[in-house]
């Protein structure tokens, strides 16, 4: 946090993810904060994951051969070992994260 003016103190983003080229539909956590999941209704396959310590956006996942189609919602389960999304198709979507697992 950085002082404002009159002494206020205003919030200053520690980084800017600028992987979405369309509005963000959803956020969403995983239980202790390492993993961030971002993305948008308006554009096929618009999602992201991002490693919250480093800012990092994992390049290699999604592909753009990922089935994703227009995602709706996404959670991750409480182990941080899964990540379900459900689809604009009634499909239900069903990821592991190695690391977590």
């Amino acid at each position: 946090l950085a002082p404002g003016s009159a002494g206020e103190i205003a919030p200053t983003p520690r980084k800017a993810l600028m992987n979405l080229s369309t509005r963000v539909s959803l956020l969403k956590f995983n239980p202790d904060a390492q993993i961030l999941v971002m993305g948008s209704q308006l554009k096929k396959g618009a999602l992201r994951v991002v490693h919250v310590g480093s800012g990092t956006v994992f390049s290699n996942w999604p592909t753009s051969k990922t089935p994703l189609n227009y995602v709706s919602s996404a959670d991750i389960s409480s182990s941080s070992s899964a990540l379900a999304m459900g689809n604009d198709r009634g499909k239900v979507l069903l990821y592991r994260f190695i690391h977590y697992s």
